[in-house]
C-alpha cells in the first residue's frame, strides 16, 4: 500500500526488483499508450511516473487543474490519473471541462483521491470518470486499472472503426439496389407503426418545398432532425413492445404541437423529422424546438410506467440555394449529431440565418 508516509524511493526499488508480470504492459498493444497524471503531490506523480514508465507506457504529468487542461487540449492522452483536492480548480472540475470537449470527452478517466465517502465517488463517476481509486492504493491495483480502461478504450475505437466499414459497405449496397427499391418506396408512404409519413414522403416533400424555393426565393423553409437519447436502453429495460408504444404516444404530443401545413415524418427508428412551411423567422423555428424539448420532457405512462424521453434536435433552414433536398437533410441530422455530442435534450442550427 502507498500513503504519504511511504519511503517512496524504498517502495520503487522493491517494484523494480520485483516487477509485475502478470499486468500487461501496452507492448501488448497497437501503438504505445500515452498516460497524464494530474496531482499536485510531487511525490504521488514521481511514484506513479516511475511505475508506470517501468511498464513501458509514456507518462506526462501536470500539478495542478488548469495545466492538466492545457495539457489534454494541446496533446489528449489515451487515459488520465486524477487526483481531485488541488490548490486551483478540483478534479471534479477538471474532469468537467474534459468532458465538455467533444475533441477529449472519450478519454477514459480514473480519479486518484485520499477521499473515500461514498458520495465522492458517485460525484467522480457522474461528472465523467470512469474508475476511482482511494489512497492509499496498491501498485498492482492501479496497472491493473490503467491496463483495463485502455484495453476497454483500445476495443470501443476498433469497433468504431468497423462500424465505420460497416456504414460504408452499406452504403455501397443501398446504392445498387436503389433502382430495385424505388418502386417499392413509391407504393409506400406511410410508416406502418406510427401512422406517419415515412423518409421516403419527407424527401418527396423537401423535393417539393426546394422547387418552390427556386421559383421563388422569398419562400423560405425549416427542417428539424430529432433522435431519441439512449433509446436502446428503453428497449433494453422495459422490452421492445414498450418501446414500440413509447413511439406512439411521442408520436401523438409532435402531432399537438405541429401546424397542418407541417410534416411530421419519421425517418427509421427512433428518429423523426418535422418539415415547417414558411416560418415567419428563425426565432420561430427555435423556439418551436424548444417546445419540443419541454413537452417531451413530461414522462410518458407506458404500461403501467412512467417512462422518461429526451431528444437532440438538429435544424437545418433550406432555401433557392441548395440543389438537392439531401443536402438539407444531411446538415439538418449533422446539427443533431452535434447537439447529442453535447450532452443531449438540446438543439443545435446546422447554420444561422
Amino acid at each position: 500500500m502507498i500513503s504519504h508516509d511511504t519511503d517512496l524511493d524504498q517502495n520503487m526499488d522493491e517494484y523494480r526488483a520485483n516487477p509485475i508480470s502478470d499486468i500487461a504492459s501496452p507492448a501488448t498493444s497497437v501503438l504505445p499508450s500515452e498516460i497524464l497524471i494530474v496531482d499536485d503531490t510531487v511525490e504521488n506523480l514521481r511514484l506513479l511516473s516511475n511505475m508506470l514508465s517501468i511498464q513501458g507506457y509514456s507518462v506526462r504529468k501536470a500539478t495542478g487543474g488548469e495545466m492538466a487542461i492545457q495539457s489534454v487540449e494541446s496533446l489528449p492522452p489515451d487515459l488520465i490519473l486524477l487526483d481531485i483536492l488541488m490548490p486551483d480548480l478540483n478534479g471534479y472540475e477538471v474532469c468537467t471541462q474534459i468532458k465538455r470537449n467533444p475533441q477529449t470527452a472519450n478519454i477514459p478517466i480514473i480519479f486518484l483521491s485520499a477521499l473515500d465517502d461514498p458520495l465522492d465517488k458517485v460525484k467522480a463517476f457522474e461528472v465523467g470518470g470512469v474508475d476511482y481509486l482511494t489512497k492509499p492504493f496498491q501498485l498492482e491495483e492501479v496497472l491493473a486499472r490503467v491496463h483495463n480502461q485502455l484495453s476497454l478504450k483500445d476495443a470501443q475505437e476498433k469497433v468504431v472503426a468497423l462500424n465505420a466499414k460497416l456504414q460504408e459497405w452499406l452504403v455501397d449496397q443501398n446504392q445498387k439496389l436503389h433502382l430495385a427499391n424505388s418502386r417499392i418506396l413509391e407504393t409506400s408512404s406511410v410508416d406502418s407503426l406510427t401512422g406517419i409519413p415515412n423518409r421516403a414522403s419527407l424527401l418527396t416533400r423537401l423535393e417539393q418545398s426546394l422547387f418552390l424555393a427556386k421559383m421563388d426565393e422569398a419562400y423560405k423553409f425549416a427542417l428539424l432532425y430529432l433522435d431519441c437519447d439512449r433509446f436502446s436502453t428503453i428497449n433494453q429495460s422495459f422490452g421492445y413492445q414498450a418501446g414500440d408504444e413509447l413511439l406512439q404516444e411521442l408520436v401523438k404530443r409532435l402531432q399537438a404541437l405541429t401546424h397542418p401545413d407541417d410534416m411530421l415524418a419519421r425517418i427509421g427508428g427512433d428518429q423523426f423529422a418535422i418539415l415547417i412551411n414558411k416560418p415567419s423567422d428563425p426565432d420561430q423555428v427555435h423556439q418551436f424546438a424548444k417546445e419540443i424539448l419541454v413537452k417531451l420532457q413530461q414522462p410518458f405512462p407506458i404500461q403501467g410506467q412512467e417512462i422518461a424521453l429526451n431528444v437532440s434536435i438538429g435544424t437545418e433552414f433550406g432555401g433557392a440555394h441548395f440543389e438537392k433536398p439531401g443536402q438539407i437533410f444531411g446538415h439538418a441530422e449533422t446539427a443533431m449529431y452535434r447537439s447529442k455530442a453535447a450532452g443531449g435534450n438540446q438543439s443545435t442550427s446546422f447554420t444561422t440565418p
